[in-house]
Parts: C-alpha cells; sequence; structure tokens
C-alpha cells in the first residue's frame, strides 16, 4: 500500500508550475501527505525546463519527493490520486488571435469571455475531454481539479460528455473570500461569504455573521475605505456600483459594466495580453532554465494569478482529509441555484469532501444580475455544443446570446475572421 499521494500535473510546461510547486512546498508537510508529482506537457522543451526547476526547488527545500516527467499522458496518469489540468492548446499566438481581431470590429477581445473565450473553448475543449477519459481510463478514482482556460466552460463540457470526478477551480472569488475575511473576521465573529454566479462572472452576494446578513454593511464599508482615496475615483465608481446592485462581482465584470470603456482601453494598448505574456515567459524560462535557480522565478510574478497554488491545495486538503470544508469551486448545479438546470455549471460554494464538492443551496439570483448570468450561461451552453458538433449555426447562436456581442451583423464576418484564422472548420 502506497504511503502518500501522486499528483499529476497536465500541462507542466506551463509557467504557473513554479506557482503550484512553491505553494505545495510552502504547506506544513504534515497537512498534505504528497509524494511524487508526475509532469507531462506536449511541448518537451518546456517539460524538461520546469521539471528540472521543480526538483531544484524541492530539494532546496530539504523534502523527499519524487519528480518524473511522463511520456505520455496515459503514463504520467498510472497510479495518480489527483490530476492539476492547466493546457494551452496552440499557445500564446492562438490568444493573441482571440484579443486582437475582437478588437477590429469594437467587441471585447479577452481569453476567457466574448468571441476570444468562445474560441479558446473550440480549440480546448476536444483536448480536454481526451484527458478527462484518459484519467476514467487510468486513474478512474482521481479527481481532475481544472485551471485550464476558460475554466467555466471546460468544466460544463467535461461534466457533461464524461464520467470523471472533475471540479472547476478559479482563484478569483477564493481569493475575495480570504480578503474579506482578513479585513472584517475579526470584528464580524463567524463571518462567512456565499457567492452566486459563473467563473469569471461571479458575485459575492451573501455575508453573513453569526447567522446575520451583514452584505450592506461589509459593502458600505468598502465604500468609505475608498473614499478615504479620493483620487482613485474608478475604485470609488465600482464602490458605488456594488452597492447598488448588493453585492461584490470579481472585477471581470467590469468587462460587462464598462463594456465600451474597456473596448477603447484595450483598442488603445500597443500590445494585447497575450504579447505582454510573450515577453514576460521569455524572462520566466530563462530564469527557470538557469542551473542556480532553486525557487519561484521573479517574473512570474508579473504573469498574474495570484492564489492559484492556495485553492489547489485547500480543495485538495478538503478531499483527502474530508474535511466538509467550504470552498468556492465550479460544478453541475444540481438545483443549488433556482433558474438554472441542475446540469448546468455554477460557481457557488461547496462542502468539499471525500465524494468531491456539494454546492450549498443559493436559492434564485439576485434580480440585478440574474439576466446577465443566464444569457451567458445560454452561450455557454451552446459554445459547448457547437465545439462538440462543429456547427458554425450553434456558434452564431452562442454569440447572439452573449451580452458582450449579441450583434448578428456584425458575427458572421467575425466569425468568418477567427475560423480562418484558427484554421477551423464548421458547419
Amino acid at each position: 500500500m502506497k504511503s502518500g499521494l501522486t499528483v499529476a500535473i497536465i500541462g507542466a510546461g506551463s509557467s504557473y508550475t513554479p506557482e503550484l510547486i512553491e505553494g505545495f512546498l510552502d504547506l506544513p508537510p504534515e497537512q498534505l501527505p504528497v509524494r511524487a508529482f508526475r509532469l507531462f506537457d506536449t511541448n518537451a522543451d518546456r517539460l524538461a525546463i520546469m521539471t528540472g526547476l521543480s526538483e531544484r526547488m524541492i530539494r532546496q527545500r530539504g523534502r523527499d519527493l519524487d519528480v518524473a516527467s511522463g511520456s505520455t499522458l496515459e503514463a504520467a496518469l498510472e497510479g495518480v490520486d489527483y490530476v492539476i489540468t492547466q493546457i494551452r492548446v496552440d499557445g500564446m499566438p492562438a490568444r493573441y488571435l482571440d484579443e486582437s481581431i475582437p478588437l477590429k470590429y469594437s467587441l471585447l477581445g479577452q481569453e476567457t469571455t466574448g468571441p476570444g473565450g468562445m474560441f479558446k473553448a473550440l480549440r480546448t475543449i476536444p483536448a480536454m475531454l481526451e484527458i478527462a477519459r484518459a484519467v476514467e481510463r487510468v486513474a478512474p478514482g482521481a479527481f481532475i481539479l481544472n485551471y485550464t482556460n476558460p475554466s467555466g466552460l471546460v468544466t460544463e463540457a467535461v461534466t457533461r460528455h464524461t464520467g470523471a470526478r472533475f471540479l472547476g477551480l478559479c482563484s478569483g472569488i477564493p481569493s475575495m473570500i480570504v480578503d474579506l475575511k482578513k479585513q472584517f473576521g475579526a470584528g464580524y465573529p463567524d463571518f462567512h461569504c456565499y457567492c452566486v454566479g459563473l467563473n469569471h462572472l461571479g458575485f459575492i452576494h451573501r455575508i453573513v455573521s453569526q447567522g446575520r446578513e451583514v452584505t450592506v454593511e461589509i459593502l458600505q464599508r468598502l465604500l468609505e475605505q475608498k473614499r478615504q482615496k479620493p483620487e482613485d475615483a474608478e475604485g470609488i465608481a465600482w464602490q458605488e456600483l456594488c452597492l447598488e446592485i448588493g453585492a461584490l462581482p470579481i472585477s471581470y465584470l467590469n468587462y460587462y459594466y464598462h463594456r465600451a470603456h474597456m473596448v477603447r482601453k484595450l483598442q488603445a494598448q500597443d500590445r494585447t495580453r497575450a504579447q505582454q505574456i510573450m515577453e514576460i515567459e521569455k524572462d520566466v524560462f530563462a530564469e527557470a532554465a538557469a542551473p542556480g535557480t532553486t525557487r519561484k522565478p521573479e517574473a512570474v510574478n508579473k504573469r498574474g494569478g495570484g492564489g492559484y497554488s492556495a485553492i489547489t491545495f485547500a480543495v485538495m486538503t478538503a478531499i483527502h482529509k474530508d474535511t466538509g470544508e467550504d470552498l468556492a469551486v465550479s460544478v453541475p448545479n444540481r438545483g443549488a441555484v433556482d433558474g438554472l438546470r441542475p446540469e448546468e455549471v455554477v460557481e457557488v460554494v461547496c462542502r468539499v469532501g471525500r465524494q468531491g464538492a456539494a454546492p450549498i443551496p443559493v436559492g434564485p439570483i439576485p434580480p440585478a444580475f440574474r439576466g446577465l448570468i443566464q444569457a451567458v450561461k445560454a452561450y455557454e451552453v451552446l459554445t459547448v455544443e457547437a465545439a462538440i458538433t462543429k456547427s458554425r449555426r450553434l456558434l452564431k447562436q452562442a454569440l447572439l446570446n452573449h451580452p458582450l456581442v449579441g450583434d448578428a451583423d456584425v458575427i458572421d464576418p467575425l466569425l468568418d475572421e477567427m475560423l480562418a484564422a484558427h484554421g477551423m472548420a464548421f458547419r
């Protein structure tokens, strides 16, 4: 009988891998008895660099852990307990197309929502289904903890079309909850936050202290904090909006609530985010490849995604120790949220234990943002089915539903250009 856990990282050539390894090494050794990491990536050069760095980081901390890179996906999955997925199909050049082409049509260019998020999903869903089915064959008891974007769409596809034990993770809402607890937990005993929505479209809509609803109080205090800095006009306006809708949205809601401003801002930049990250990753991999590097490269901090490892290992610990901890995770709704189907994936606070994540009942979505969530969910469901069936008609229906698009005169030429740019054939 093995003495510890084995964790596979699929997409281990990612610049996020050092953050995962560092996050694990920062845990008390008794919290999570990981004995081995199995790393896999289709890019052999990047995989070799990250495997070498991971080994050096572990040695530098004096930990007794086995690190190996698999030559095949199946080899990397053999005997694992957890699978962390963080793949990027076609890399940053494809992300550049996703970001730049929509801007030509005065639409948001972004990798997790709108037309850019759609095309990332179309590339990614087939690969993630292949990975999930391989896990079902080789390690059927393993949990897949997914970070591959667009995470909500990927989770929707995998939970609908496979039987894999699959949880969609994101650091966004969990980090917001941690920050709120740090700020207000001392003054509000038994402090709990609850969220409703979709990945990158989430709202902390209920904050409770000793069973008492304190959401409005907390939102007012956050606004008062912002008003102490009158030079931060955007921050003040954001907190005023939060108070008006009665919830604290993830920052991605800027794309919806300030859409024209965000499009103009992106159009005015001399480089897309993909181009910026390509430059950052040159520094990350140069530092990671250096034999003397024994810690997370400094350039990783410019990459974004803070809190990435924290939610990963919080979920893993809750499952392994069967703690029943409350954590924000993307899972099938199963009746937790009124107005969405049981199989449709939502991001809500779940009770996490040995059997996975059970969504805590939410009830009705507040009317202030109910329509927005339902419209984006319709887009997600249609996009998943388009990815499976290769139906252009479903692509058009999806974009007609999306609040950031919804213009039939623009959708056809946009689809023509993006499908041609990515070399995709949809009927």
